[in-house]
């Protein structure tokens, strides 16, 4: 039996039977088919389903808060009770955290919104609930009235609720946005101010990979400063139009053919970078790449077929993703040219294209050469769904234990999950080295959360994701050599 609880979201009567109800619920939406429905009924599912999205969030927001609520709590306690300290407690509650993230297939970070979200939606923002739990506002739309009104206090917050209460449903994003910033100013102007003050002290420099081999370089800062740096190199280039006097100066700017923005991107690169003017970056290159890249084809070699399939250089910058290889000997042949030192690793995989080679070492911290292998393996965090970069490397089996210093047994991991797989009820353990010569597979550990949850992690291909599979045990070398003498 479901009853309708006063905040409108239904109550079970047997909580026990949610989990399976769930179940059931994806098992006949995945066996769903919609082969033979009218237009009319088509977009009747496409909006029953919007309505579906929205109350699921709803109770994925409140088992978020019930679940991290209970375990603070009993965290909380341990620490009147001076069980453990309060540092352990915030590793306690990073934790709790870390099993949200994994839960809901995402990163820590996003997992900290997720929880914040949900707490804002049960304990402040009823009327956006409300709106939520019956399928009249996405999550999204959700989102944006909790981010909007994060400055304010829990009285005001609830009066910000009750008046964005009727705009919700029938706003856009962008207008839905506006009202919520003008409720929160109009409720609390020295909240807003000082929201934007502590702003500042998040500023920071990022950048990302692009599509088609380019990458994104993000400043992130004060709007004076921000603009006035681009006021400033956009007065740059349009001053490279202006003769000088100097005849080579004027003659070189005249034959420059770059527009404004490629203009603008070199000399912003140069400037951080502190290069000269058409100098090249130099730099140390990881190039993975296959044996095709530097053996020669058998049908060029003998005029027969090859023995292996006609595939393209593959080369992978650990890091960055995959690159041309044209695209990669270019740029090696330009540092080449300008005389810039230039250091190549060529990192080989195992048969099959797949695994790098591994080291041991006697040592109870992983240095060198041995960093640097884990480093090129486990380039990102090996917790599933943490994007985050692979800052630490730790042992999967704690050297207390027992555990070696090696490849084997290492485990790339950003800083926040290094330190959650050591608390109470986290275990890791390797499940495969990615060293056994009979096929045992990549590099996998298993992690266990401390309600039970397991997750496997295995160790990306040196080339990458997406790569078509070699589809054979044996290297490209070995098929090479063996079709010359069949040849």
């Amino acid at each position: 039996m479901i009853e309708q609880t006063a905040e409108g979201a239904p109550e079970i009567e047997d909580a026990a039977m949610l989990p399976d109800q769930l179940d059931d619920v994806l098992r006949a939406l995945s066996a769903a088919a919609v082969d033979g429905l009218s237009e009319a009924d088509l977009l009747r599912v496409i909006t029953a389903l919007e309505s579906t999205k929205g109350a699921a969030a709803a109770l994925q927001a409140r088992a978020t808060s019930r679940f991290v609520e209970d375990r603070d709590s009993r965290a909380a306690e341990a620490v009147v009770r001076e069980e453990i300290a309060r540092r352990d407690a915030s590793c306690r509650r990073s934790a709790t955290r870390a099993e949200v993230a994994l839960a809901r297939r995402c990163s820590p970070w996003q997992a900290d919104r997720h929880v914040g979200a949900a707490k804002a939606l049960v304990h402040e923002l009823t009327c956006t609930m409300s709106a939520l739990t019956a399928g009249e506002i996405s999550e999204s739309r959700a989102v944006i009235v909790v981010r909007e009104t994060a400055c304010l206090s829990h009285a005001d917050r609830i009066e910000a609720d009750r008046r964005l209460a009727g705009d919700l449903s029938t706003l856009g994003d962008r207008a839905l946005t506006a009202a919520a910033q003008r409720v929160a100013i109009d409720l609390d102007q020295e909240a807003i101010v000082e929201r934007r003050r502590r702003a500042a002290g998040s500023r920071h420099v990022g950048v990302r990979p692009a599509p088609d081999g380019m990458a994104r370089l993000s400043i992130l800062g004060p709007l004076p400063e921000v603009v006035g740096a681009y006021a400033a190199l956009t007065a740059a280039e349009q001053a490279r139009f202006v003769a000088t006097g100097d005849p080579e100066v004027d003659a070189a700017r005249a034959a420059d053919e770059r527009g404004r923005g490629a203009w603008m991107v070199d000399t912003a690169l140069e400037l951080l970078s502190g290069r000269d003017e058409g100098q090249v970056q130099p730099v140390e290159v990881g190039l993975v790449m296959r044996e095709d890249a530097i053996v020669p084809r058998a049908e060029a070699r003998t005029g027969r077929a090859a023995a292996a399939d006609d595939l393209d250089d593959e080369v992978e910058i650990p890091g960055w993703g995959a690159v041309p290889g044209d695209m990669a000997r270019e740029h090696l042949l330009r540092l080449c040219d300008t005389g810039t030192e230039v250091w190549l690793r060529r990192l080989w995989t195992a048969p099959g294209d797949r695994d790098l080679v591994a080291m041991d070492s006697s040592r109870r911290l992983f240095s060198g050469v041995l960093r640097q292998l884990i480093g090129l393996r486990d380039a990102t965090c090996r917790v599933p769904w943490c994007d985050a970069p692979a800052r630490q490397v730790d042992h999967v089996t704690p050297h207390a234990r027992g555990g070696g210093t090696s490849a084997a047994n290492a485990m790339g991991a950003c800083q926040r999950h290094n330190l959650v797989k050591e608390e109470p009820g986290w275990r890791t353990e390797v499940v495969s080295t990615g060293l056994d010569p009979g096929g045992g597979g990549p590099h996998t550990v298993r992690l266990t959360t401390p309600t039970g949850s397991e997750f496997t992690s295995e160790a990306a291909p040196l080339l990458g994701h997406g790569r078509a599979p070699l589809g054979d045990d044996r290297s490209r070398l070995e098929i090479y050599y063996e079709g010359l003498r069949a040849a």
